[in-house]
């Protein structure tokens, strides 16, 4: 695939942000200029410390543990049901990406901080787009049956990126998706209510907002081990604050919680909520 290579200054560290010619998937970064960095400084320091955790994400997030956890299968539950414009924000490596329904969507945009973290969704990103052109040409057929049409009019199919954007400040107009994905990660954001309120922004009218993230246990006693041990905990566990109210955050933003699940004694919130 070839591609144009840009770099970007941001502090101390040098982005290499890559934009697909091919027009396939691109990732690069909502900075106006080179000498700007699109990042505060402490989500520029995650977005360092992402960098070095991308080669071996898949294992940390995705291992024997996790999936004995059951995490495989809540991944699998909440992607199922993204539908038309889709946003996954902090994409990672893409781990979500085979597990979304291709028939069900209609784009596929997705965001992270680290463009380390990109590169390694890239191929992910390259299946996927594969998945909905293909799925794409298929409703063609249909409609032209349906509707005796004429020759297929030859469209790429849906389209899919990749951006280097921080979720607290999406460089997307007002209600541009139909739904936004989340997995895991607002426990590592500097700012997660002004996250999920870029999230709710970002929805169209009757759009869904899909989370699976780390919280604070509905179990009293659990719950306040996870407050007092969470100063420990944090810093060695890649930054993830354990003790959030994910549906706190949710409800705030002026979403509708129309679906909420508790997993691991709590410690785990599935939740789907809408726009209204």
């Amino acid at each position: 695939m070839n591609s144009a290579f840009n770099w970007h200054r941001c502090g101390s560290e040098n982005f290499k942000l890559i934009s697909s010619s091919a027009g396939q998937y691109e990732i690069r970064s909502r900075a106006a200029s080179a000498n700007r960095c699109p990042f505060s400084f402490v989500t520029w320091q995650t977005a360092s410390r992402y960098k070095m955790y991308a080669g071996s994400y898949d294992q940390l997030d995705a291992g024997a543990l996790p999936e004995a956890l059951g995490f495989a299968e809540l991944r699998a539950q909440i992607v199922g049901q993204a539908f038309g414009d889709v946003l996954e924000s902090a994409v990672g490596t893409g781990l979500n990406l085979p597990l979304y329904d291709a028939s069900r969507l209609s784009s596929f945009t997705a965001v992270d901080i680290s463009p380390g973290m990109l590169r390694e969704a890239a191929p992910r990103a390259e299946a996927l787009r594969r998945r909905l052109s293909g799925a794409e040409q298929q409703r063609q057929q249909q409609r032209q049956r349906s509707e005796a049409a004429g020759a297929a009019d030859g469209t790429a199919g849906p389209g899919v990126q990749l951006l280097v954007a921080d979720a607290a400040a999406l460089p997307f107009a007002d209600r541009s998706f139909d739904c936004v994905l989340d997995t895991f990660s607002l426990c590592v954001f500097e700012r997660p209510a002004a996250a999920v309120r870029e999230m709710a922004r970002v929805l169209r009218r009757g759009g869904r907002l899909l989370l699976l993230e780390h919280s604070r246990s509905d179990n009293p006693l659990l719950g306040a081990y996870q407050d007092l041990t969470n100063p420990a905990v944090q810093p060695m566990s890649k930054g993830c604050a354990w003790n959030q109210d994910v549906k706190g955050m949710v409800e705030a933003a002026g979403l509708r919680v129309v679906e909420s699940q508790r997993h691991l004694a709590g410690t785990i919130t599935l939740l789907v909520a809408e726009r209204v």
